[in-house]
Order: C-alpha cells, then structure tokens, then sequence
C-alpha cells in the first residue's frame, strides 16, 4: 500500500486545480492592495522612511496574523464532522486506511491553499526591508510566527472536528480551546505578576511568538521566542495525534455515541436554558424559531465569551493604567468572537435544510417566507442579545469609570472623547455588523454552492475585509451589506421555494 495514499491524492488534485493558482494570485492581489494603501497613507504623513517601513510591515504582519488564527474554524472547522454526519467516515475503515492517513489528507487538503496564499504573500512583506526600518532576521523570524500560527489554527480546528458531529459544537470547542490558550492562560500571568515565572503560561500562545518576533521585543528576550515557537507548534502536533486517534476509535465508538457522564446531564437538563413549557410554546408562534432553541451548547459558549470579555474589561479598568481608548480596542476581540459564532448560527438553519431536504418539506406546508427567516432572526436575538449587551454594559461602566475617577490627577480627556464619540460609534458598527451578518449569512447559506462555508465567506466579506479598506467606515459597509441582502433573500427565497415546488410536483 502507498505511504500515506489520501495525502498523495490530494496533492495530486490539487495541481490539477485551478483555484489552486487562483487563490495564490487573489491573496497577493490583496495583500498589494493593502500594503499600498498604507504605504500612501505613511507618505502623506511625512515621516522618515524608516518609520515608513515599520508601520507598512506592522499592518501587513498584523492582518496576516489575525488571518493565520482564523484560518483554523474556517478551512478545517466542519471538515471531519461533516464526514461523520454523512456517514461517509466509515466507508474509509473498510480499507487498510489508519486514522493518521484521514487526519494528514484532511490537513492538507483545508490548508494547502492557504499554505501557498502566505508564501505568496511573503515577498510583498519583504519589500519594508527595501523601505527601511525592519531587518531580514526580524521578516524571517516573523515568517516563522506566521506560519506557526497557521498550524496551529488548523490543527485545533482538526481536534475539535474530529471529537463531534455537530458543526456548532465543533465551533464551540475550537473557540473553547483557542480562549483558553490565548486569553485565559496568558491572563494569569498578568493577573499574578508576583509569582516570578521564568517563562510563564503566556508562551503557550502562538501570538507571544509573533510578538516576539519584533526586533524590539526580541534584542530584551529572545529565548522567549523560540520557546513560544517551539511549545505552540508542539501543541499543534499534540492536536493532529489526538484528531487521528479520535479518528482511529470510529470504528469501536461508532457515529451515534451518546456519552452519559455529567456533561450530558446539564446540558440536556436545561439547566441553563429556562422552562420547557416556554420552548414549547414557541411551535405555535413560530417552528422555525422553536427549531434553533436547541442549542444550549452555544449558549453557554456565548455566554463564556461574553464573560470572559467581563472579566479582562473589568481587569484592565481595575489596573488603572489603561485608558478608555485600550478598553474599547481590548473589547474588539471578543466582538469579533461573538461575530464568528453569530455568522456560524445564521447560517446553519439554510446550511442543513439543504443538506437534509428540509426545504422541500417546507415547501409542502403553509409557513411563509416571512416566518422561516424572522423565525430564524428571532432565535438569534434570543441566543446572542443579551451576552452582547452584557459585555456593552461592562465596557460603558469600566470607560464612566476612568472618567469619573481618574487614575491621575488632571488625566481622563481622552477617556471622555472616547466615552463621547469612539465607545458609541463602535456599538453602532458593531450592531450594524451584526445585522448585516445575519442576513448575509442566510442570503449566502441558501444560495452559495458549498453552504457549508457560507460562514466563513460572511466573515470574510462583512467583517474582515471591511477593516482592511482602512479609508472606508466599516458602518456603511455593513449598512450596505444590510439594504441589499434583505431584498436578494426574499427574492432567492421565492425562486428556492418555487424549484423545489416543482420538483415534488
């Protein structure tokens, strides 16, 4: 038998592949794009060259690395969890195949294209070495960080797919895994100063290597460094072997494995999730709606970022020696979180109905087009409404806060411009970010060929590239997203309804 023969097929389909060229030339397109952009707007600024160079490879180095740690729950999130709902995972054991040989062809089949879509990025970083400011040991090193990153994001998301067969849990569990190893472990080490760790839990994230990298930080700490490299890639390896034992247990634990322990009894309790009399009644208002309450999973997921989010808030304004405008730019990740999930749930009523047939059975009853998806908008207001707010609320007290009682004597105009103007101008586009997301999600989830990714492409298009047109409010982006999708949703809507009349008749 070929040494590791899914592996050898996927490299071979992926040269024979044209979006394997494509994806390549768009990425770099991009990336040109971008880092044009700041170059001009550094040169209407007037600073020196150097300065120059730093700021274009910060902005370029930034946005790649926010794109490395996202890539994970995207390329590889549902990848092996598809498989098990399908019930396809199980016709590969009735070959010679190891769980190891799933696992490394499904690794480089969601990851190739991003593989070759960063080290075609790479020579246009490189062009800040010829601006001035960044040497070629710092655009190395942080080359490195980059790529790390990419492995681990996949990596985890791979160990997620592979321990569940819902997408939102998979979804839940990367983000689980990704908050703790990023945020909460890293927080302890700030939060307990006094303990002296030589190199403390923050080296387990793969972002302490990236910042590292810098030469300012690296010339004080460079053991730091490789360190953080080496243990954050090691995690990723830890993560591929528990995927490919998961993987290789299909067979003794079977596709419908329902685990008794306690878990199993809190959360299908609904312990956290109110009265079952309530869900009940919400079939006769809306079966859409009362559909998507199953979820208690992402409720508490959401719940726990939204928390944590709290908690680093209150922190921050606890110090003291953070100002309001650090507040709102350390609330942005969690934000950003929230949005991830969001997307996931807009899109997986359409997402399943496709797969499953469920629309054509609702083309057989009375419902409208009307109910299905405000059905739909109403379960996600009820699953996501108040976490965000809470985190709202904890943000606005903690910048009221260093208002009112300042940290120092004759300090705190810049916390009221923010409290002012910045904090209600990020919930605004927050909120139009979340509207526009949901309607653009259902719109792409029915309509894309692969509903499977129509929440990755909605953070992509709605979120992430709108923060990369530097010179373009993301409000107006989103606002945009927003008028023309509810019109494109009812319209597709009709026409889906209308094939799928047709072909039961």
């Amino acid at each position: 038998m070929t040494f590791l023969p899914i592996v050898e097929r996927e490299l071979r389909v992926a040269t024979r592949r044209k979006r394997t060229f494509y994806t390549r030339w768009l990425i770099a397109l991009v990336s040109v794009l971008v880092g044009g952009m700041a170059l001009f707007m550094m040169l209407l600024t007037g600073v020196s060259a150097n300065q120059t160079g730093i700021a274009v490879f910060a902005i370029l180095s930034y946005y790649l690395l926010g794109l490395c740690l996202l890539a994970g729950i995207f390329l590889a999130g549902d990848c092996l969890s598809e498989e098990r709902r399908e019930g396809t995972l199980g016709l590969l054991f009735l070959t010679d195949l190891k769980g190891y040989d799933i696992v490394l062809g499904k690794l480089l089949a969601v990851s190739l294209n991003a593989f070759y879509g960063l080290l075609a990025v790479f020579p246009i970083l490189g062009i800040s070495i010829v601006i001035g400011g960044v040497s070629g040991a710092e655009f190395w090193r942080v080359c490195l960080a980059l790529l790390n990153s990419l492995w681990f994001s996949v990596t985890l998301a791979l160990w997620a797919s592979a321990r569940s067969e819902s997408s939102s849990r998979s979804a839940a569990l990367w983000c689980a895994g990704f908050i703790v190893l990023n945020v909460l472990l890293p927080g302890l080490e700030s939060l307990f100063p006094a303990l002296n760790w030589p190199f403390g839990p923050i080296v387990v994230s793969p972002i302490t290597a990236f910042a590292c990298a810098r030469e300012k930080y690296y010339v004080i700490a460079p053991k730091e460094f490789w360190l953080s490299l080496a243990i954050s890639n090691l995690l990723g390896w830890l993560f591929l072997f528990g995927a490919s034992r998961r993987v290789g247990q299909f067979t003794e634990l079977g596709s419908s494995v329902q685990y008794a322990g306690w878990r199993q009894r809190v959360f299908k309790s609904d312990l956290f999730l109110g009265k079952r009399r309530r869900i009940r009644a919400l079939l006769e208002k809306n079966p859409v709606h009362w559909l998507l309450t199953d979820s208690s999973r992402l409720r508490v997921t959401i719940w726990a970022v939204a928390g944590i989010g709290c908690v680093v808030l209150a922190g921050y304004a606890y110090g003291g020696g953070t100002g309001g405008m650090s507040l709102v730019y350390a609330a942005k990740p969690f934000y950003f979180v929230l949005q991830i999930l969001f997307a996931m749930q807009s899109c997986r009523f359409f997402a399943d109905a496709r797969r499953d047939g469920t629309l054509e059975l609702l083309a057989t009853t009375p419902l409208t087009d009307s109910t299905v998806y405000y059905g739909q908008a109403a379960a996600l207001i009820q699953q996501f409404l108040w976490p965000v707010v809470a985190l709202a609320s904890v943000e606005f007290i903690c910048i009221t806060a260093l208002v009112v009682l300042p940290p120092e004597p004759h300090y705190g105009g810049g916390d009221v411009m923010t409290l002012l103007f910045l904090l209600p101008w990020q919930l605004l586009s927050s909120a139009a970010e979340f509207y526009a997301v949901a309607w653009f999600g259902m719109w792409l989830a029915l309509t894309s060929k692969k509903p499977q990714s129509a929440a990755g492409w909605t953070v992509l298009f709605v979120i992430v590239l709108p923060e990369l047109a530097l010179c373009i409010p993301s409000f107006f982006v989103s606002l945009t997203f927003l008028l023309i999708c509810q019109n494109k949703l009812r319209r597709d809507y009709r026409l889906v309804f209308a094939d799928a009349e047709a072909r039961r008749r």
